[in-house]
Formats: C-alpha cells, structure tokens, sequence
C-alpha cells in the first residue's frame, strides 16, 4: 500500500492531502467542507419525471462522476406549494424517510444493484439542523468487462426553509482514504 500510494500515487489520498474548500450550495444556503470545488449540474437526468411537477427550483453541485473512486453531490430543492380548501397557498409538508427513499432510486436509475440500506437521524454540527442519513452499500456492474465492484455511501437529508437539502457521498467500498475523506465532510 505505502509504495502504491507514495510512487504511483492514489487519488483519493491527494484528495484528503490537498488544500480543502469551504464553500455555500444552494438556497437555503448548505456550508461544507470539500476537498475539491463543487461543479453545477442538472439534475433533470437521473430525477423521476413525477418528481420533477413537484419541485418549483432545484440546484446542484458535484464533484467525480458516480463511478469514480470518490463522488459528492450537494443538492437544494424548493417544492411547490401546497393549494389548501380555503384557497391559500400552504408550505409543502416535506416527508425526511420519502425522500431518502427518492435519493436512493436516484443512485439505483445511475446503476446501483444490490443495495443494502441502514437509516439513522443525524444533527449537524453547525447549527443543530436535524435531518435523515442514509447509508450502506451497493454493487455496479461495469458493462464492458462484465466486472462488480462494490461501493458504500452515504447520504444526509435536511428540511429547512420550505425546502429539502441533500448531500449524497460515494467510494469505493474499502477505500480508507475515501472514509477519512467522507468523515471530514460530514
């Protein structure tokens, strides 16, 4: 391990190394601690087509793709409100355990097989926001030489503001780099 990680190098132990980020995602505004910038992207791709008439604004930001060694997603969404019988718009009522449920067939509709799910609330450390965390393992086959290779993740879900707040991290299972990696972020 020392010589393939110090001569031929290894990502995600320059990922831990190298100078971190702290930056603000989304509205209401999430701060988090990255090893590397978080890039906008569309989330449009991977969110089921009925979700989409729920949600009045959605942004996010990643960093690696789904099946790099590390991979983050930052994620806000805004729901549209609710009409009520006396014709007053009412916040929407945001279900935590629904959507980890959702995030989840978001990661299976990427490729995850074979998930294995484990739930537990969660409070941050700033601020005492309480959420939902999700985490586990998943298979991915790869296509092309029929290969499996197993990965963990986690992923944290927050309501605040009217909206839901979402961070979703995933390694290659055994990574030990990767897990003081996500240990850092959360």
């Amino acid at each position: 391990d020392y010589v393939i990680d110090n001569v031929f190098g290894n990502s995600s132990k320059e990922l831990l190394e190298g100078e971190w980020v702290k930056s603000e995602y989304g509205s209401p505004i999430m701060r988090i601690n990255t090893p590397k910038v978080l890039v906008r992207t569309d989330l449009k791709k991977i969110l089921p087509k009925n979700g989409m008439a729920l949600i009045k604004d959605m942004q996010s930001f990643t960093y690696g793709s789904f099946t790099d060694n590390f991979y983050i997603m930052v994620s806000t969404l805004h729901y549209k409100p609710e009409p009520s019988a006396d014709g007053q718009e009412n916040p929407p009522k945001i279900d935590l355990a629904k959507s980890l449920d959702s995030a989840l067939q978001s990661l299976e509709a990427q490729g995850a097989q074979n998930m294995i799910v484990k739930q537990e609330d969660f409070e941050t450390n700033e601020g005492g926001v309480k959420g939902i965390k999700g985490y586990g393992t998943f298979s991915k086959i790869d296509g092309e030489n029929q290969s499996s290779t197993k990965y963990y993740y986690e992923t944290l879900i927050f309501s605040q503001d009217g909206g839901l707040q979402q961070i979703i991290i995933v390694h290659q299972e055994g990574d030990k780099y990767a897990n003081e990696i996500s240990d850092k972020i959360l």
